[in-house]
């Protein structure tokens, strides 16, 4: 994994609040958003260890379906010379294609699978300009849009905006470097070296422990009240509390502080 070492500029990241955008951050696929297992990358496209894990992240989606919800982050790093443009680029096929999925995956795997054309030493001869009038050619070569929207939506301030309210987002999450995945919100290990296999061993028991219930309160003592939140989520409520669906029991006086009595 590569990592940000700076600490002081992370510590600039993290208390600089990133606005709370009009959408959730990140480009989603497979089931619902709150699926049962939900899978985040915080990607550069530009990064060699995230164009190596892509292939396996594309076969663990084809694998799972609609069972885990996949979504990526764009988190370009510093130290890639055309890291942000290229991640602008992302929103640019997102705006454009009015947030078309296909699209949008099918940019990131082909900029992966061309990362040396503009990786650094690539483009030193170029100015700013010419790197984006580059992307914006191959974009337009493999049909995705045409060039010209490429670059009218390049050079919208509103792009840039978006790519640093999702690197914002990174920064919040406490990613540092890229590859990071994240399953459920915890961070795992997971990088480049991982096969399809290693993902299922991971994922497999979470998706199993969904049909698995926990036992229901068979008796409340004396005083306290039976509160079915979910399904097959039971507690006892003691004097004073309320049961509220899909969050359970809770003291609401005012009064009191909120305090049962």
């Amino acid at each position: 994994m590569q990592t940000i070492l700076i600490f002081t500029l992370l510590v600039g990241f993290i208390s600089a609040q990133a606005p709370i955008p009009t959408r959730p951050d990140g480009y989603g696929v497979g089931g619902p958003a709150d699926a049962h297992v939900v899978i985040e990358m915080f990607l550069d496209p530009l990064c060699p260890g995230c164009k190596a894990s892509w292939p396996t992240v594309l076969q663990v989606i084809q694998a799972y379906g609609t069972k885990i919800h996949f979504r990526f982050h764009t988190f370009p790093l510093p130290y890639h010379t055309n890291s942000f443009v290229a991640s602008q680029g992302v929103h640019v096929i997102s705006n454009v294609t009015n947030r078309n999925l296909d699209s949008i995956f099918t940019y990131v795997t082909k900029v992966f699978e061309n990362q040396e054309t503009w990786y650094n030493d690539a483009t030193k001869n170029m100015t700013m300009p010419q790197v984006v009038d580059s992307l914006a050619t191959f974009v337009a070569q493999l049909g995705l849009v045409t060039k010209a929207q490429f670059l009218a939506g390049m050079a919208n301030d509103d792009i840039n905006f978006e790519t640093r309210v999702s690197w914002k987002y990174a920064c919040s999450r406490g990613v540092v470097g890229t590859p990071t995945f994240l399953i459920n919100g915890v961070a795992t290990s997971a990088d480049d070296s991982w096969s399809l296999a290693d993902w299922k061993s991971v994922i497999d028991p979470i998706l199993a422990s969904n049909f698995v219930l926990p036992s229901k309160v068979n008796d409340c003592p004396p005083g306290q009240t039976e509160c079915t939140y979910l399904p097959g989520k039971t507690e006892c409520c003691l004097a004073g509390e309320r049961c509220i669906q899909n969050v359970g029991c809770r003291c609401f006086n005012l009064k009191l502080g909120n305090k049962c009595l």
